[in-house]
């Protein structure tokens, strides 16, 4: 909840329900009701767009990154971000124009034809951290375009990111 911001609207609420876990110890009627109120709670948050379960992973754009990228844990994704809040990916080997040559294959054959804002980027994942860096390929302008991003969508990002390792 912290990370995604939420925390200062939603304190009160959470320290009720603490408190009533810790007062109703023993009291299983009561703990199911609690935990009954946090499912509907994390459902509502879904419907608006939040993932809490996932709050355990941050994402951070830092900077740019050669080839060496690499030696360093990194590897290479190109990201599409659809007008309609749609998220995709391609990772691999290849560089980063082939990599979006197929992503954009693939698209096509899937009948996708939103606009889109591409990165060509380099990410890793460590300690509870997606890090994203740019490719020497990736403009400076569409890499602060990610920035502003990340700042408003992070949960969403997060969420169709998460299997990324």
């Amino acid at each position: 909840m912290a990370r995604a911001n939420l925390l200062p609207r939603y304190e009160r609420q959470l320290r009720q329900w603490r408190r009533r876990l810790q007062e109703h110890r023993g009291n299983t009627e009561a703990v199911k009701e609690v935990r009954e109120e946090l499912i509907a709670f994390r459902r509502a948050r879904r419907g608006e767009g939040w993932e809490l379960r996932l709050g355990s992973l941050d994402v951070q754009v830092r900077g740019f990154r050669g080839d060496t990228a690499m030696a360093e844990g990194f590897r290479r994704i190109v990201l599409k971000l659809g007008e309609s809040g749609r998220i995709y990916y391609l990772v691999g080997e290849a560089n980063h124009i082939q990599l979006d040559e197929e992503l954009s294959i693939r698209m096509r054959q899937a009948g996708v034809s939103e606009g889109l804002q591409s990165h060509y980027l380099w990410y890793r994942r460590m300690e509870g951290i997606l890090e994203f860096a740019g490719a020497d390929s990736e403009p400076k302008e569409n890499l602060q375009l990610l920035v502003d991003y990340v700042a408003q969508n992070k949960s969403q990002l997060v969420h169709a990111l998460y299997r990324l390792v």
